[in-house]
């Protein structure tokens, strides 16, 4: 049985494919690695190559181990031992998808075996350290419970509005790299999705924290909007707060998305504004909840 020391092994990329019931495809390896050896648990991915970006290398190692060309990559984090003690590759990039793929569609191309195992399951594989650790600090995240709520058939959002001491909205570039209906590269309204059985208000304080590192004080309800009110709505049910913090851009910490900015309603015609996002911000600035702070 072969030994690696943590961070010894080469660069590489690693693709977490998520199911609709929140499980993840592991490979079932075949080489002898201690102290699992063969038969651990792991998640696809592989070193990456000369001249290929994290993002390539993802993609080809994917495809060469299922067969499968993924449509709906994105990149989560990259991780080194610093965050992953027991990591092996010396840097791993991580990506999320949430293809569509069933376990009937992928040829078993390297290892023993591929299946979705939900992260209660997760104990009871044989896995790696490395694995455990990486697999653990993945389902924690948001980037997990956001793939997640996205794939569920009834969705509940929130947006938060934050405004400065000008009338000016804080708005959020979205990560380039989102699937289509989900309005990459475009700016939109801080927020994210209800969990299970949370107050709408809570959800609303949770995302614009977990997205910006800053925990509001207070926050008003603008209206809530039904998905049939918003075409292109990613939720059924849209919550949409509002207040006036007067952040500085400088104590906005971007832990979600490009970028967060300032934004003037005169200057909202020149953007590339997410169309609900557009139709919320024009109701907004044009309502009495608006004109009481600024007026």
């Amino acid at each position: 049985m072969s030994y690696k020391a943590p961070g010894s092994g080469r660069e590489g990329s690693a693709v977490l494919l998520v199911a609709p019931d929140g499980s993840i495809l592991l490979q079932q390896r075949d080489d002898d690695v201690w102290p699992a050896g063969i038969g651990r648990w792991t998640i696809p991915g592989g070193g990456r190559e000369p001249g290929e970006s994290p993002r390539e290398t993802a993609l080809r190692e994917f495809e060469e181990e299922t067969g499968v060309r993924l449509q709906r990559l994105r990149y989560v984090e990259t991780v080194t031992t610093a965050q992953v003690p027991d990591l092996l590759p010396s840097c791993l990039h991580l990506f999320v998808a949430d293809d569509p793929v069933p376990r009937t569609a992928i040829d078993v191309r390297e290892g023993l075996d591929f299946q979705y195992h939900h992260p209660a399951a997760f104990p009871g594989l044989p896995m790696n350290p490395g694995t455990r650790q990486l697999l653990a600090r993945f389902i924690a995240s948001d980037a997990y419970r956001g793939t997640v709520g996205m794939l569920q058939p009834y969705r509940v959002g929130v947006g938060v509005i934050a405004l400065d001491r000008w009338g000016r909205a804080l708005l959020q570039l979205r990560d380039a790299d989102l699937p289509p209906e989900r309005f990459p590269g475009q700016w939109s309204i801080p927020g994210g999705l209800v969990e299970p059985d949370e107050p709408p208000d809570a959800a609303a304080f949770r995302e614009f924290e977990e997205e910006t590192g800053v925990l509001l004080e207070t926050l008003r309800l603008f209206r809530v909007y039904r998905a049939a009110e918003l075409p292109g709505s990613l939720t059924h049910v849209y919550h949409i707060y509002y207040d006036d913090p007067d952040l500085p851009e400088s104590l906005i910490d971007v832990r979600e998305g490009q970028a967060f900015r300032y934004w003037h309603p005169s200057e909202l015609d020149g953007l590339p504004v997410a169309g609900p996002a557009a139709a919320v911000l024009r109701e907004f600035f044009a309502s009495t909840h608006y004109r009481r702070l600024f007026h």
